[in-house]
Formats: structure tokens, C-alpha cells, sequence
């Protein structure tokens, strides 16, 4: 199973490691190799360093998931506050000061183009780009816009960012599609019922 990342923000992709597939729970994260391919496909360390920058450990990949259900359990009081909770940003600036980053300078095309590198250890980095992305969403979005998805058998969250701010489903393409064929058979057997 490919690892879903639909949550419009780092740190809810993290979340969405654990699915439901034909009604049972499924963790994303089982053997330690899928904390280094999880990073990899999330861009944060590119392949041919995967293997190297996530040590395949059964340690790492249980501390991954600890860190994951501490996050999950913050931004869902996050969500039902509005406020971000002490544990949840002590978690996260123990991450932050584990990977300080440097501004460095490129010329692209005669134009000066700032950016970011991390120096932490590589295992640091993915956790620090995770704690980045929720710093990120806990300071300057807004907590009515993460949303699990309004499937009730569904596990996956996201952050709304669309417009309107009605996004419903975490994929129109299943669960979305799900109950909208689901509402079109309601709404036929009650014609038929009338008929």
C-alpha cells in the first residue's frame, strides 16, 4: 500500500499513516524500511539517501509512531479548543531545536534566490520538517478547517483549503463518490416506495 498524502499539510500526511481498509484499522507504518520510504515520499529525504537518512530500526519506526498518536491527540484538542495545548508545542519545539536550519544564498538566472537547508542529522530532519509543518498550521491557520473526513469509516484528515471552506470527504474519488452513490439509492428507493 503507497502511503496517502492528501492531508494538505506535512504533519496531517503523518496522521494519515493509519487507514481503514474494508473496515479494519491499518497501520501504513509496520516494518522499520517504511519510515525511510514514508520520508522519501513525502520529500523530505530524496531516495537514494532514504535508506541512509531513516535508519531502518524497529526503535525508529516505533518513536515515529509515538510521535505520531502524541501529534494526533494534539491537534485534535487543537481542533476542539481552539487553542494549542502545552504538551503539543513542547513536543513540537523539542523537535524544532533538533534541527536548525541555514539561510543560504543561489543565483538562479542573474536573480538572487533565498533558501532553507536543514544541518540536522537526517533522522532529525524528517522529524524536524514534521514539527515545521505543525508549527506552521497551529500558528497561522485556522482549527475549523482540519477536518477528519465525514466518511465514518473512514480514519483520514485533512485541512480544508478550499474557498468555500465545505470540503467534506478526504478524496472525491472515494468516499466522496461513496456517499454521493449511496444518497442517489436512497433517493431512488424512496421514489419507488412512493411510486
Amino acid at each position: 500500500m503507497e502511503f496517502l498524502f492528501i492531508g494538505e499539510r506535512l504533519a496531517i500526511d503523518l496522521l494519515n499513516t493509519v487507514i481503514v481498509i474494508d473496515g479494519q484499522v491499518r497501520d501504513l507504518l509496520e516494518r522499520p524500511g517504511d519510515v525511510a520510504r514514508w520520508g522519501e515520499g513525502a520529500r523530505i529525504t530524496p531516495s537514494e539517501d532514504a535508506e541512509a537518512a531513516v535508519p531502518a530500526h524497529r526503535r525508529e519506526l516505533e518513536e515515529l509512531k509515538a510521535f505520531r498518536e502524541e501529534l494526533r491527540r494534539g491537534l485534535r484538542a487543537w481542533i476542539e479548543t481552539n487553542r494549542p495545548g502545552r504538551q503539543l508545542v513542547a513536543l513540537l519545539n523539542t523537535r524544532l531545536s533538533r534541527d536548525p536550519e541555514v539561510l543560504e544564498l543561489g543565483v538562479v538566472d542573474d536573480e538572487l534566490i533565498p533558501t532553507r537547508r536543514s544541518i540536522a542529522a537526517p533522522r532529525d530532519r524528517l522529524y524536524g520538517a514534521i514539527a515545521r509543518s505543525a508549527a506552521s498550521l497551529l500558528a497561522q491557520d485556522d482549527p475549523g478547517r482540519l477536518r477528519k473526513c465525514a466518511n465514518p469509516d473512514c480514519r483520514l484528515m485533512f485541512y480544508d483549503v478550499s474557498k468555500a471552506g465545505r470540503r467534506r470527504w478526504c478524496l472525491m474519488q472515494t468516499c466522496g463518490a461513496r456517499a454521493k452513490v449511496s444518497a442517489f439509492r436512497a433517493r431512488r428507493r424512496r421514489r419507488t416506495r412512493r411510486a
